[in-house]
């Protein structure tokens, strides 16, 4: 049985991705595809990592979670037809950020 962490971070990684792949489902206007792989790209990283619990993957994937947690919280102020879009990305990349952090110190304790 996995660690409630590590479920709770493939969760959160789970919906950020879904979240990105919806996103020209949920925008009013024409979305470019290639905004959107942009956006997906950078989150197949770390999948291998997570996938093979690997602690510095668990480190390094904070970082990456900011850069989605400005893009919710930038379409959040900035574009009212997309405040669904941008609520489901901050969500998820805050849960992603928390939950990595404390099961990179579960996974150190561990070790």
């Amino acid at each position: 049985m996995p660690h409630p962490l590590k479920i709770s971070c493939v969760t959160a990684l789970s919906g950020l991705l879904a979240t990105q792949i919806g996103l020209p489902f949920l925008a009013v206007g024409e979305i470019a595809w290639y905004w959107v792989g942009l956006l997906i790209l950078p989150l197949l990283i770390p999948l291998r990592g997570i996938i093979r619990d690997q602690l510095y993957t668990y480190k390094w994937i904070g970082f990456l979670t900011l850069i989605y947690f400005c893009v919710g919280i930038s379409e959040l102020v900035s574009n009212p037809e997309l405040k669904t879009y941008a609520y489901l990305t901050t969500l998820f990349s805050v849960g992603l950020f928390l939950s990595s952090i404390y099961y990179t110190r579960y996974l150190r304790l561990k070790q």
